[in-house]
């Protein structure tokens, strides 16, 4: 088989072998190898900003304690380091010299916490919803699984960075959601087979793609054997001749998800049940929930994951009284409040949106996202994805409305703008949000919202996902055409047909 670059490194030394000489390396003399390898365990870098260092930290299922958390402040507060909350429920410490995110890992190892296998050829941090449990929808605390999931694989040799691709896991016993969880490689969703507990099995998700059905319901008790099994059919048939087309997707299009299947039983002995009745459904998003001890839960709005030390340091107090938990949703749950009572953290309307880190922290994003979001008007009922480059870290297609950063020229001089794709079936998995525009500038950017929104609103649908359903039938390029039309104040009516020239034409009416 041809292998490509990275395979071949791996090859010539694993990432295992590689940590030995971690002591040794100098900050004048990183190369490419140097720095897949130290993805690896959690300290990254971009040649084209040699001087940032970025270490990210390992939280299963978001749960971390006082201790943790006050060891991380510490940390940040020592090293002046930037803390982001990750759309994994991770938590990064941003803006550092090589030498201090080589010391903040070690601390971090030494402590108890660790950074490994969060980057590039490793399982990722295993999730879950923060509310696991605890929410009073919650019928399978998962938590456990986690732990148990994650030990197969987590400083494991025979893993660390030895499969194919990255691999995004989740699992989750709650009905009810703050994410969606379809653009995962591997998702366990809550279903019922008879009597029976236990989850449907997903596969195949990614940043462009929902996950498949495999037709398959696991039993509580045959999670981690099954994960184990799906992990090492991955690792030892996943394609690894192109990056580009190395995740368990491209395994999914070459052989089939039967063809899968059948790799799978090499390493799970006992049948496959067919699927159960899933028992998923839409979360809401408040400031708010009830759990099932009759005490509540708070979401603590962040900046779109950014936090700064006086904040975090708020959590922390916190954290001392109540459980706290990080949400896959960039934001922080504080757990086991009396009553629904001030919690002593900066108010910020609650809006259902994830963004990317940004080019603050990612030399790939076209803007600030950070900042760009703070822009957009905060919508509570409509879920936005907002992603700095078409890696689409902002989950764009598991939202109503999603945004990829681009730059264009279409509207005259070269400007930042966004692609915006458009009714994501992300409750059930049904669809990936749909491409509507190839180029928004982002200073039309509010003005094509608020217009997508008014005209949900006067619609009879309550949901967006409904609507969005309902106005995907006429296609993309009706669709396109009916809210360009709605911004030039000109009748707007869907109709069946459209050609590519008379949307181009409205666009550059409606957006220059």
């Amino acid at each position: 088989m041809k292998l490509n670059k990275i395979e071949k490194l791996k090859l010539q030394k694993t990432p295992c072998e590689y940590y030995e000489s971690l002591g040794n390396l100098k900050e004048d003399a990183i190369t490419e190898a140097d720095r897949f390898y130290l993805k690896n365990f959690g300290i990254y870098n971009n040649k084209l900003r040699p001087e940032e260092w970025m270490v990210r930290i390992r939280i299963p299922a978001g749960r971390i304690s006082y201790n943790q958390l006050q060891f991380i402040y510490n940390l940040a507060k020592k090293y002046k380091a930037q803390i982001l909350i990750t759309a994994r429920a991770q938590v990064e410490l941003q803006k550092l010299r090589f030498s201090l995110a080589i010391a903040c890992h070690k601390e971090l190892e030494n402590f108890g916490l660790t950074t490994s296998q969060v980057l590039t050829d490793n399982v990722r941090n295993i999730v879950t919803d923060p509310l696991d449990g605890v929410a009073k929808d919650c019928e399978i605390e998962v938590f456990g699984m986690i732990e148990k999931m994650q030990k197969i694989f987590l400083k494991n040799c025979n893993y660390l960075g030895l499969i194919p691709r990255k691999f995004n896991v989740a699992i989750s016993g709650c009905k009810s959601h703050i994410q969606s969880f379809f653009a995962q490689d591997c998702y366990f969703g809550l279903a019922k087979k008879g009597e029976r507990l236990g989850f449907n099995l997903y596969l195949g998700g990614k940043n462009s793609e929902l996950a498949q059905d495999a037709d398959i319901f696991v039993p509580t008790s045959e999670v981690v054997a099954v994960f184990e099994a799906v992990l090492r059919a991955y690792k030892k048939y996943g394609l690894r001749s192109s990056r580009t087309k190395a995740r368990l997707y491209h395994l999914l299009q070459e052989i089939g998800l039967d063809g899968f299947k059948e790799k799978m039983r090499e390493f799970y002995p006992k049948d496959f049940l067919l699927a159960g009745k899933p028992l998923i459904k839409k979360g809401e998003v408040s400031l708010y929930r009830k759990l099932k001890d009759g005490k509540y839960a708070y979401r603590h709005q962040t900046e779109f994951g950014n936090i700064d030390l006086e904040e975090f340091l708020a959590i922390v107090e916190l954290a001392k009284t109540y459980d706290v938990r990080l949400g896959v949703d960039q934001n922080i749950y504080i757990l086991g409040l009396d009553k629904q009572s001030d919690v002593p953290l900066p108010k910020r309307a609650p809006i259902d949106m994830v963004v990317c880190a940004g080019e603050r922290y990612c030399v790939y994003s076209l803007f600030d996202t950070k900042e760009v979001a703070k822009m957009i008007k905060p919508y509570q009922t409509i879920r936005i994805g907002l992603s700095g480059c078409l890696k689409g870290c902002g989950r764009h297609i598991v939202a109503d409305i999603g945004l990829v950063g681009i730059r264009t020229n279409l509207f005259g001089q070269i400007e930042r703008g966004v692609r915006l794709y458009f009714g994501g079936g992300y409750t059930y998995g049904d669809r990936a949000a749909k491409l509507l525009y190839w180029a928004v500038p982002l200073r039309k950017l509010n003005e094509l919202l608020r217009t997508i929104i008014q005209d949900f609103s006067t619609s009879s649908f309550e949901d967006f996902e409904e609507y969005s359903k309902y106005m995907l039938r006429f296609g993309e390029m009706p669709l396109a055409r009916y809210y360009l039309l709605k911004i030039l104040k000109k009748p707007a009516k869907l109709q069946p047909k459209e050609t590519v020239e008379t949307i181009k034409e409205l666009e550059l009416q409606a957006f220059c």
